[in-house]
This record gives structure tokens, C-alpha cells and sequence, in this order.
């Protein structure tokens, strides 16, 4: 009976410390794979920064033509010719500065991902 007991604590214990190796290997691959998706994600984001900014030079693209447009033929506008200046004036300013920072926030990200 003793002898059963014996072995049964030796098995138990066996499992107990294979387990604990176990689950510090385990642990050390979570922080590997934390770190890889930490820098997958960082990439996403940069990513993502860039594309808006590309979006973003395009409206102000956009607010540049109508400007110019605007320009060459002001006379086709009247009185309000001068409210459509300054507002397109200013979404141009607003897209451009959105742009600038998008690509400052995707050089951050992709220094975080390195």
C-alpha cells in the first residue's frame, strides 16, 4: 500500500514539475509572439497613417484646382466669390496640415516597429 502511495506522489510530482518547465517555455513564446504582433501592429498603423495622408494631399489637390479656377475666373462668382476663397483657402490649409501629421504619425509607428 505504501509502495502504491510512493509512486503515486512520484508520478504526481513528476507532472508537476514537467508542467512548471512547461509553462516557462510557454511564457518566454507569448512574449516572442507579443513582440511580433506588437511590431505587426505598428506596421499596420504606419501603414494606415500613410494612406491617409495620400488622401488627404489628394483633397488638398482638389482645394488647390478649385482656387486656381477660382483665380481665372472670379468674375463668374460675384459677391460670394470672396466667402468661396477664403473657405477653400482654408480646407486647403486644414487638409495639408492633416497630411503632415499623418506622415509624422507613420514615421513614429514605423520607428516603434523597428
Amino acid at each position: 500500500m505504501r509502495a502504491r502511495l510512493y509512486f503515486l506522489v512520484l508520478i504526481i510530482l513528476t507532472f508537476l514539475v514537467s508542467s512548471v518547465s512547461l509553462a516557462g517555455e510557454s511564457a518566454n513564446a507569448g512574449e516572442a509572439k507579443a513582440s511580433v504582433g506588437t511590431s505587426l501592429y505598428h506596421i499596420k498603423l504606419a501603414e494606415h497613417y500613410e494612406k491617409e495622408s495620400k488622401e488627404m494631399y489628394a483633397k488638398a489637390e482638389e482645394e488647390k484646382k478649385m482656387l486656381k479656377e477660382y483665380e481665372e475666373h472670379s468674375e463668374y462668382y460675384g459677391r460670394a466669390g470672396q466667402e468661396f476663397h477664403s473657405h477653400h483657402e482654408a480646407l486647403l490649409r486644414e487638409f495639408t496640415k492633416a497630411a503632415e501629421k499623418n506622415e509624422n504619425m507613420a514615421a513614429v509607428h514605423r520607428k516603434m516597429a523597428e
